[in-house]
């Protein structure tokens, strides 16, 4: 799995599943949405393409 080395999870309830993606590059909390399309892909290594990323 192709995940971003600035990608962190912090759980957020009673149950280990719940729980947001922090990116500490940008100070933001992701959509699973945005996880999964950019920074924890399950091949590539697409977060490498974030500029954010780039810029770091």
């Amino acid at each position: 799995m192709a995940r971003c080395p600035y990608l962190d999870y912090e759980s957020r309830g009673a149950l280990f599943s719940q729980g947001d993606y922090y990116c500490k590059l940008c100070g933001k909390y992701l959509s699973e949405i945005e996880t999964k399309e950019k920074c924890n892909k399950d091949y590539d290594d697409e977060y490498k393409k974030c500029s954010v990323y780039k810029n770091s």
